[in-house]
């Protein structure tokens, strides 16, 4: 009874070791690398869409309207709330069907890399995981005033889509953010900007977020 009671120990202490060793030193790293591919993957889902959408870029006009006094003073900048709107939705709509279409897929991972330790990085044959990416994804415009010179302001807009991906494997379901801005037009505006609008933009870091 007492070498039963003693194996029993020892099975149980060895499996709590191995438990705790997995957890804590091949799981992180098996999952780095599982991210890597996978963000890599999303991130090229939500640049296509925002390449697809908005081309070699956008007509700064149908975007926001400067609009001055009868002395030439600007007295603000507009946004066309509609077209901003619609442009937006289309990206985000994109990005969402381009990330919906990865699917179930599959990644190698050399064997070494299970044994969490860094000599064995990358070497060995390779094991084949099957990860499945299921993100949403969102997209905004975001406005930069910046000063470009005496009496001038240089107002550049980016879209701004951010992706929150889960991913569910056999080993961890690690959630992961894959972001992309893209500057889509610009224009030198000539005259002081109200200070309501560039006041505002420099507290905030030298960006101001006009989208509707």
């Amino acid at each position: 009874m007492i070498r039963i009671a003693v194996a029993m120990i020892l099975f149980i202490a060895a499996f709590i070791f191995c438990t705790v060793y997995f957890r804590s030193n091949i799981v992180p790293t098996v999952m780095g690398s599982a991210v890597a591919e996978v963000r890599a993957m999303c991130t090229n889902s939500v640049n296509l869409a925002v390449s697809a959408v908005v081309g070699g870029g956008l007509d700064y006009e149908e975007l926001f309207s400067v609009v001055r006094d009868d002395a030439g003073n600007v007295e603000m900048v507009q946004a066309n709330s509609p077209e901003i709107n619609m442009v937006a939705r289309e990206i985000a709509n994109l990005a969402q069907a381009n990330l919906d279409e990865l699917g179930l897929r599959e990644i190698s991972i050399p064997i070494g890399t299970f044994t969490g330790l860094a000599l064995l990085m990358g070497i060995g044959p390779e094991v084949t995981i099957s990860v499945m990416p299921i993100g949403s994804a969102l997209c905004d415009f975001v406005s930069y005033f910046t000063s470009a010179g005496i009496n001038q302001t240089l107002h550049k807009i980016y879209i701004d889509v951010q992706a929150v991906i889960n991913i569910i494997t056999p080993i961890d379901e690690p959630t992961i953010t894959v972001t992309a801005e893209v500057l889509v037009a610009e224009n030198l505006i000539v005259g002081d900007v109200p200070e309501f609008y560039f006041g505002q933009a420099m507290e905030n870091g030298g960006f101001l977020d006009l989208t509707p």
